[in-house]
């Protein structure tokens, strides 16, 4: 059978860290089929797969034939051949649409084999995961069948994608650095926190990088008049560009997370490592509503004083410096600011403070959460067994 995965690149490496993630677990777990990767952006795939050459057409990678999504000519040719056989099953990663010679194919074309399109969203808490889950769709044409399939936190959705490599939750390593992967954020009451703990951070590129370096910078000139002392040797080192599997390994061995977008995220959820969730701004604080419906998920595995402590931490990432402010502005007012500069930076070292302080205790909490993830089953195992019965068994 083949099957075909759309990745369109539109928020640094989230969307095609799902789609390789979820490619090559596909292809591991079932080898008897193939996969087609169609990636738009080549150039952020080689980002966290170093062997990618964005200038190819076509090349296969891992067992992947991963195609170049603007070779129109080229993929025109290959995907319509044999009555449009590798398009049998189409997987939409993120409501990312289909090319131009992709739509040509599916409606121009007058194909004779049904195509099967599965709308793979966005992971969320919310109740609508439930509620969308396997529902299917209309197209413009009965030739063309879609249907929806929800990643998500419980029985009644997908699940997460786990894999081999996170089968079991990582022991947990009480003396590991912080992970910091995050959009812009006014930094240094976080970082004077992490150092008072005697933390030592991990900065990932990405977005949030130079907001991050803006307050690193700050802590570094103004540390004598915040009472650090000398600043301990490597507290903070830059991270390179790491393939998904090196940074999958680099996680694991943190003491905490702090972390964005959807890909961490699931990792994250499936670490066992206490972790803060930064989710993608959205107009009218929508992001707000996505995190307090997994809090209410991950509620249930934390004593009332632990809970309070994460669920404080969240909102202050998540309400604060999510308007868009550039990081020049956030250098600005870090430049100016201590631990005592206002109540809003205090409440933000109050809250990591304790995060940092207790993170051996809300351990015990993230590790029951990450177990309970398990047992919903991998979505790659829920995603073909819908496949192989609704598309092959109920042919």
């Amino acid at each position: 059978m083949e099957i075909s995965i759309l990745c369109k690149v539109v928020d640094n490496f989230g969307d095609i860290g799902v789609s390789y993630r979820l490619s090559k677990n596909l292809k591991l777990f079932y080898p008897g089929h193939n996969i087609n990767l169609i990636v738009s952006d080549l150039a952020a795939f080689k980002n966290i797969n170093s062997l990618i050459d964005p200038s190819k057409n076509y090349q296969r990678i891992e067992e992947l034939d991963v195609y170049d999504w603007n070779a129109s000519e080229y993929c025109s040719k290959v995907f319509s051949e044999n009555d449009g056989e590798k398009l049998s099953i189409i997987i939409e990663c993120f409501q990312c649409g289909r090319p131009e010679w992709m739509e040509s194919i599916l409606f121009e074309q007058k194909l004779q084999r049904t195509v099967n399109i599965i709308m793979l969203d966005y992971l969320t808490a919310e109740k609508y995961a439930e509620d969308f889950h396997c529902l299917q769709s209309l197209t413009r044409s009965a030739k063309v069948q879609k249907v929806n399939f929800m990643p998500g936190f419980t029985a009644k959705t997908g699940g997460l994608i786990i894999g081999k490599d996170w089968e079991n939750v990582p022991s947990y390593n009480k003396n590991g650095s912080v992970l910091i992967f995050t959009y812009n954020f006014d930094f240094l009451p976080v970082i004077q926190a992490a150092y008072k703990n005697n933390k030592k951070l991990l900065v990932a590129q990405g977005a949030g990088k130079k907001s991050f370096m803006s307050s690193l910078e700050n802590f570094y000139s103004n540390y004598e008049s915040l009472n650090c002392g000398e600043i301990q040797e490597n507290f903070c080192r830059e991270l390179p560009f790491l393939n998904q599997t090196e940074w999958d390994k680099m996680m694991k061995d943190c003491s905490a997370l702090i972390i964005r977008g959807e890909e961490s995220l699931s990792r994250a959820c499936l670490s066992g490592i206490p972790f803060v969730w930064q989710a993608y701004p959205q107009s009218e604080k929508y992001h707000l509503v996505k995190m307090n419906a997994l809090l209410d998920v991950m509620k249930e595995f934390f004593d009332k004083d632990l809970f309070t402590i994460i669920k404080d931490l969240w909102l202050d990432f998540n309400s604060y410096n999510n308007s868009g402010r550039d990081e020049s502005t956030i250098a600005n007012n870090a430049s100016n600011a201590d631990s005592n500069s206002s109540s809003l930076e205090n409440n933000i070292f109050i809250h990591s403070n304790l995060f940092f302080e207790n993170l051996e205790r809300l351990s015990e909490g993230f590790l029951n959460f990450a177990l309970a993830l398990r047992k919903n089953g991998d979505l790659c195992h829920n995603l073909m067994t819908f496949i192989e019965k609704k598309y092959i068994i109920n042919k």
